[in-house]
């Protein structure tokens, strides 16, 4: 297998597609966290909704969660999205921790980073490995891309690892094999994490992708593929 187009020349070309893109709401470990855990399959647009809806009929500190009656919780995360009860425990639950651990320290290990910080952010429902890059991704003390479930499925499409039925494996291989071509540039990283995740929302999707139209085609073994199924 041909060795795969190299990651600038992969950024540069998404980059030309989908320009500049807005960045994170908030690159602040906790309210991340609470926005992982308060959705449940949601897009960008409603993840934010809710969290707003949470911060006004709540409160975001773990003690506001905490000290809120149950069923206001439910009633303020439950005006979109699915299971409302079951996102309320892992707000609980992700406050309960919260509240442990203290926000300051929380936010001082993401600031430092390291296998403390990685240990103590997987703690959290809803964050493990991958989610607990991403976060250490934005607070600028990860050097590493972080891929979400698209942005993964373009740099497996792309060559840079198999796809596994174990997708703990699948993301420790691209992030691995990745990870030399990765600049200490946290700007950078969180664009190409960014248009990685982008690109596989809309064009490299999991069903029906549009390798007709993708701009990194031409070094893509997988397009080659479908495309070629498709003229035959």
């Amino acid at each position: 297998m041909p060795s795969p187009p190299k990651l600038r020349r992969i950024v540069a070309a998404l980059k030309k597609v989908y320009g500049k893109l807005a960045p994170f709401p908030s690159r602040d470990p906790w309210e991340l966290i609470l926005r992982e855990n308060a959705s449940y399959l949601v897009d960008d647009e409603t993840r934010e909704e809710i969290f707003r809806s949470l911060k006004a009929g709540v409160g975001v500190s773990p003690e506001a969660i905490l000290g809120a009656p149950y069923e206001r919780l439910v009633e303020t995360i439950g005006k979109s999205g699915m299971r409302p009860r079951m996102r309320a425990d892992k707000v609980l639950e992700a406050a309960e921790i919260a509240r442990e651990i203290g926000l300051d320290r929380l936010r001082k290990l993401a600031r430092t980073g390291g296998a403390e910080a990685r240990r103590v952010l997987k703690r959290f429902p809803g964050i493990g490995e991958p989610g607990a890059d991403k976060l250490l991704l934005l607070a600028g003390s990860a050097v590493t891309l972080a891929p979400d479930s698209n942005g993964l499925r373009v740099l497996v499409r792309l060559g840079y690892a198999k796809d596994d039925p174990n997708y703990a494996k699948t993301y420790r291989a691209a992030a691995a094999a990745v990870a030399p071509e990765l600049p200490d540039d946290t700007a950078w990283l969180v664009a190409a994490h960014q248009l990685l995740r982008r690109h596989g929302q809309e064009t490299c999707r999991r069903s029906e992708p549009r390798c007709d139209v993708c701009p990194l085609a031409k070094g893509c073994d997988f397009a080659r593929a479908a495309t070629g199924e498709r003229g035959r």
